[in-house]
Order: structure tokens, then sequence, then C-alpha cells
């Protein structure tokens, strides 16, 4: 099957090491100075930096040592949350980060400086009990909400959640949603609303959701962790919609903790490590949910941390190897049966990683973005660790990296599925399409980039990917489309940003009229600028993206809002 288009990793590790044996004698290699990955998996290890084990299996680049002895994954996993806990703390308290632990400078800055408006609002107190709207705008706010709740990382059953949502009870109830995830839920409602009146109170809603959900562990709610977990999650969407990139940083990195001291990552798993905070799910639904859980702050996580150009949270290469829950499958699917009661999985992301055959094909919607999202943030990292003045060996080693992730991704754009082997999708299951096909498209797109400049042929291949990312939304019908994931601003506007520059370069080089190739480029981009230009008023995170795209358009004479 051809590449499935619509219409027409990890930190690098320091490129410097030498590949040289770590013992004189290879053959008797001292035990524990074998490297992790072969540890792990009970091989034989040579010693060397990459050892031969790990060159074989073409896994190079997780090929790391471990001085001191061996640790527990236990050990591993909390050092992730003590960092993640660290990085909560920082981004919490920024001028402290900033200025040092010296108290009299904190005073002095705290006491001449006002606070900041795009700071996360903090419980300086207790919270009264919580309050609610009225009972016919929860029905209104959740009805807003649930057809595109999707778009903004909600991963708990729709329908059962709309259920106990609506129940005639308190809030705080034991049989509805926790406060924080309700607060949440009601702040998303009201961005959607498109009513100026309900926008006038999102202020109050933000800080009620905010607060609600800073103490939602503290809470006595029988799905506290669970529910608090996705109120982060739904918070980070808002704040990264909303433009303010800290906030939205600190709740993705209390979703990242959140999910590894539950052991999201060990659903199913072949090892018999202990489990999380969680009690047992009480049906298979609940276990879907779960798991759609821990996809879904991964994808939060890769996703934005590619479209910052930052380092995602969940970044230790040894991670990697610890991710055993399945991938997803439709939340629909769990209670039909689609998941045997007795599978179990292991090295899940590290499978697919160095294209492992499996069983488990990882083919739903949800599964599609976060394969897509893992390989943005994979290209992302290696374009950024790719340096001009670079020794030959240094070179050499990302060159390797590059052809190993180019196949990878293209073999998974290949492996894709078209939309038109989808019998009746539904809304959610065309936008999800949109997005995993389009952010599988951006990950080509930034890798061949690095090329770009010194080799045709990768230029070449870096418009034909942004060619497939436009032409996906240029082709769509966008009836179902008043919002998506506020992360395909950054993807159009890396597409647009290729399809202008060779624009202009063709416009710089003619001599007189246009040319065929220039008319052909500009008659493209104007279809699906006309269809991205719609989404500028949606949040102000695409504003911010969208309109200086569009003022470029203008000055190539390019008019895309005329089209809309």
């Amino acid at each position: 099957m051809g590449r499935a288009e619509f219409g027409s990793p990890q930190t690098p590790r320091s490129l410097s090491m030498a590949s040289t044996p770590r013992t004189s004698d290879n053959s008797k290699l001292q035990r524990g100075q074998a490297c992790f990955s072969c540890r792990r998996r009970k091989r034989k290890c040579d010693g060397n930096l990459p050892c031969s084990q790990c060159t074989r299996l073409d896994m190079e680049d997780d090929c790391e040592y471990i001085d001191g002895g061996k640790r527990a994954i236990s050990h591993i996993l909390e050092e992730d949350i003590f960092r993640l806990q660290s990085r909560i703390h920082d981004l919490e308290n920024p001028q402290r980060h900033r200025l040092g632990r010296d108290p009299s400078i904190q005073q002095q800055h705290h006491s001449s400086a006002p606070p900041s408006r795009s700071s996360t609002p903090r419980p300086t107190q207790p919270p009264r009990a919580a309050s609610e709207p009225s009972g016919e705008m929860i029905h209104q706010l959740i009805d807003n909400f649930l057809p595109y709740s999707s778009e903004f990382g909600f991963f708990l059953s729709g329908p059962r959640f709309r259920q106990s949502a609506l129940l005639a009870l308190p809030i705080g109830h034991p049989s509805r949603p926790s406060p924080a995830l309700l607060s949440a839920v009601y702040l998303w409602g009201l961005r959607l609303s498109n009513q100026p009146l309900l926008f006038a109170q999102e202020p109050t809603f933000l800080a009620r959701a905010v607060n609600l959900t800073s103490t939602g562990l503290s809470d006595t709610h029988p799905q506290r962790v669970m529910h608090t977990l996705q109120a982060h999650v739904l918070l980070a969407y808002f704040f990264f919609a909303s433009g303010r990139a800290l906030e939205g940083k600190y709740h993705t990195a209390a979703a990242i903790s959140l999910s590894l001291s539950s052991s999201l990552h060990l659903i199913r798993s072949e090892s018999n490590l202990p489990a999380g905070t969680l009690p047992p799910p009480i049906d298979i639904i609940e276990e879907g949910e779960r798991i759609h859980a821990w996809w879904t702050v991964m994808i939060l996580d890769k996703c934005w941390a590619a479209a910052l150009g930052e380092e995602p949270g969940f970044a230790n290469r040894e991670n990697l190897d610890l991710v055993d829950t399945p991938w997803p499958l439709e939340i629909d699917d769990y209670p039909r049966g689609h998941l045997n009661p007795a599978a179990r999985f292991s090295q899940t992301m590290q499978k697919f990683a160095n294209g492992t055959p499996t069983s488990d094909t990882g083919m739903s919607t949800l599964a599609m973005i976060a394969k897509a999202s893992f390989l943005w943030q994979r290209a992302d990292a290696l374009a950024r660790a790719w340096k001009p003045n670079m020794s030959p060996e240094q070179a050499s080693a990302v060159r390797r990296r590059f052809a190993r992730l180019d196949t990878l991704i293209d073999d998974f754009r290949d492996a894709l599925v078209p939309p038109n082997r989808i019998s009746h999708p539904t809304p959610t299951m065309t936008r999800a399409l949109v997005v995993s096909h389009s952010i599988a498209h951006a990950a080509a797109l930034r890798i061949h980039g690095i090329f770009a400049h010194t080799d045709i042929v990768a230029k070449r291949k870096r418009l034909a990917a942004a060619r497939s990312v436009l032409g996906i939304i240029a082709a769509v019908s966008l009836r179902h489309f008043q919002y998506i994931n506020p992360i395909m601003g950054t993807v159009w506007v890396g597409a647009c940003g290729v399809f202008l520059d060779e624009i202009a370069a063709l416009r710089a080089r003619r001599l007189g009229n246009l040319g065929e190739e220039e008319i052909n480029l500009r008659a493209f981009f104007s279809r699906a600028g006309a269809a991205i230009a719609a989404f500028e008023v949606t949040c102000p995170v695409m504003q911010s993206q969208i309109s200086p795209m569009i003022e470029s358009c203008n000055r190539l004479g390019i008019n895309i809002r005329a089209t809309v």
C-alpha cells in the first residue's frame, strides 16, 4: 500500500563519546559492568560503546552504561518522579528558580515586582465548598465540550462521564465526577460556547479549575487520582491553547508525575513490578480509560515539546524501555472484548522505535497519534542536535541516526490507515486522522529540514512532506472542524513556511511572468491556506501563529482571507 494521504528521541547522547571498550578483557567483563540494555535482557555484553549486542539489534542509541552497580527499575521511576516534581516546583516558583536561594534577593524582588498575569493561580487557603453553575448551564457546558473533548486530551468514557456528571447530586458526591474534573470540563465548555456573555466568566471558571485541581489529590473522591490527572491534562491543553506555555508545561509535568506514580505505563505488563497507587480497575472500560490516559499524557508531552523546541518531560532514554502498556484501542472496543483478558505486553515503545513487528499493531486513532507524536519529537530532537561545525565523526553519527529515523517515519506513514478505508467515520475519528497524518508528515518535514539547504533530495522531500500536510486540510470537509487540537497550528504553520519560502525563492529568480511551477504552488497554497485561516479565531495560540502567516501571504500577493 502506498503512503496514505488525504486528497492529492529522546535527548541526544553526546556525540563525542568514542566506541571504545570499557574493559581491557571483554571476554571476562566483570559483573555489573554490562550496558543497561544487555543487563535488562540478560544478554552477554562485550563492554563496548555501543556494544555488539545493541549494534546487532540496531539499538546503538539505547546502549548506556550505569556505573556503580545495577539500579532497580523502581529507583529509576523514583528519580523520574523526583525530577518531575522538582520541575513542577520550579514552574510554580519561576522567580526562585531564576534568582537563586538568597532569601533577601527573593524578598526584594517579591516586594518590588507586580504579580505576573501569566502565573498559575495558586490557592492561598483551603477552598470553600465548591459551587456549580445552574443545572441548565451544566448541561450546556458539557454538551459543548464532549463533541470536541478528544482534541483536548479527554481520555475518559464520554457517555459514562456525562451520565454521572448530570446526576441530580451535589458537587463532590462520590457518584459524580470529582470537583477538579468538573471544573476543568466547565472551563472548556465555556471556551467552546461561542457566547460572549459566557466568555466574560472565563477568569472565574479558570481560577476555580486551577484551585480545585491543585488540591484534587487531597480530596476524598474515590476517583480522585484519575480525575485529577484528567483535570491536569485538560488544563495543560487550555493553557497551551491560550498561548500560556509556562502554565501548560506546569500541568504537563504534573500529569506525567501522576501517571508515573500510578504506574499507568505498566498496565498489562509482563514484568512483576510493584503496582502503583491505583486500585484494580472496576471493569474493562475503566482499564481502557487508564490505557488511554497513559498515551494521552505521552502525546501531550511529546507534541508540545516538539512545538516548543524543548526536551519532553519524559525524556530519560532508559524510560523508553519501561513502557509496557499496550497501544490503545478505540474506547468503544474495550467493552466489545477486543482486548484479550490474558494478554500481557512489554516494551511497547521500544519495539516501535526499533521497528520490531508485534501482534499488537496499534492502529487505533489514538495509537496513530501517539506514534506520530513520538516520531515528531524524535525528529525535532535530532534536528536540534545537528550543528554545521560538527566533527566528521559526530556528523557521521547523526547521519546514521537520521537514516534510521527516516526509515521509521516512512514506514509509519506507509502504514497509516487511509480515511477511505474506514467505514462511516465519526467526526472525532476524522479529526484524529487529520491530526495523526499531519503530525507524521511534520516529522518527515522536520528531519529533512536538517539537510534541505545543502541536499536537493532532502529539499524535495521536505517540500513533499509540506505538501502532504497542507493537502490534508485542503481536501477534507470542514463541517466537523469547528475546533481541532491546538497543536495543529504549529504543524500547519511549519508546512506553510516551507511553501512560502519556495514561492519567495521562485519569485526572486523569475525575470518576467509567473512560471508554471510558481503558479501551481500558489494555487495549491491558496486552497490550503484558506482552510487554515478559518481556524485563526478558534484560540489565542492559533491566532498568534496563523495571523503572521497570513501577513506573509499578503506580502507575496496571496490573499487567502478573501477565499475563506
